[in-house]
């Protein structure tokens, strides 16, 4: 089925792309536990390009063919090189997607992402330019303005120059690390009142509760989650599991697509952050394990430790990591 039809025939929940996180193994994973679609990490067309356009070289992007539908994620500011770029990767996905909502220091510096935001004309040339030259279809990914009017006028830009999806994320490019907020969810139901194209929301998915009540709200064709699923890849589903039974899955998965200790590392912190605030002296432990199998052997050693000393077991269970109070957004 082709990734729009799917999209067409039902709500469809996706994993977002990040950096350091959305890794094959982990794309794998999530697709067990009900993500209908997954992102890759973002692919920098600059830096693809240094590696020889040669996608095995490239940090950014594994592939396997279980890993379907897919969807890659690239950035950049030059059309021509970022089309050149996409019609490589075209051959090994289901959509390219362009992320014009990334907001970080290294985007500025390199303007591209969110801080292209206020260059129409350049984003027109580049929608349009993809748009008309791949044989997959071109998503994109946006932030909103603090100007309603101004972030409709945005949306309906992408639409009117090709782009077959809009992700959405209500926040705008200020909004991130203490300042990040909620998203608002009035703002998309509005975009998605006025484009006829399929809306994905991006923001304020905490809980399992919250996909149905954003889809409700919005409208929309579909969620994106990011850091919550980090935390908790469970999400999708509404199933409690234990963090060492779906980090053990992730293990195996990651021996068989990338035996990388960094991806290792990285997702541990995240599905182990509630038993960490328990047993800190693991924060450091986890620097001597050198493999794969050392990280199995290191992850029971944590869970027979944590359940000998432990009645209380919610902290086994995934959760969401809450930063600061939550605030109610005013639905309109």
């Amino acid at each position: 089925m082709k990734i729009l039809e799917l999209i067409k025939k039902k709500k469809v929940k996706i994993l977002a792309p990040m950096v350091n996180y959305s890794d094959l193994a982990y794309r794998i994973l999530a697709r067990k536990y009900g993500a209908d679609i997954c992102y890759t990490e973002m692919v920098n067309t600059e830096v693809f390009l240094r590696n020889k356009c040669n996608p095995e070289k490239n940090q950014f992007f594994y592939y396997a063919e279980e890993d379907r539908p897919l969807v890659i994620q690239i950035c950049g500011n030059k059309p021509q090189r970022m089309l050149e770029v996409a019609l490589i990767l075209q051959s090994y996905c289901d959509a390219i997607d362009i992320n014009f909502g990334y907001p970080q220091n290294i985007a500025k510096r390199g303007n591209y992402g969110a801080f292209l935001e206020n260059d129409w004309g350049l984003i027109k040339e580049i929608v349009k330019l993809l748009s008309s030259k791949l044989r997959v279809p071109l998503f994109c990914k946006i932030r909103i303005f603090e100007d309603k009017e101004k972030t409709l006028k945005y949306a309906k830009l992408f639409e009117e120059n090709g782009c077959k999806l809009l992700v959405v994320h209500g926040r705008t490019k200020e909004q991130r690390g203490v300042n990040t907020g909620m998203a608002d969810w009035n703002v998309i139901k509005e975009i998605k009142s006025v484009l006829n194209i399929p809306v994905i929301s991006n923001g304020n998915i905490l809980y399992h509760s919250d996909i149905q009540k954003c889809l409700d709200y919005t409208n929309c064709d579909g969620v994106m989650v990011a850091e919550t699923h980090i935390y908790d890849p469970s999400i999708f589903t509404n199933q409690k599991i234990e963090c060492f039974t779906i980090f053990k899955e992730y293990i195996s998965l990651l021996k068989k697509y990338q035996n990388d200790m960094s991806l290792f590392r990285n997702h541990f912190f995240k599905m182990f952050h509630k038993i960490l605030e328990k047993l800190p002296h693991f924060r450091e432990e986890i620097h001597k394990v050198k493999c794969l199998e050392e990280g199995e052997i290191f992850v029971d050693k944590i869970e027979n430790e944590f359940k000998s000393i432990f009645e209380e077991l919610d902290d086994l269970f995934l959760q969401p990591r809450i930063r600061g109070e939550i605030i109610e957004i005013t639905l309109e």
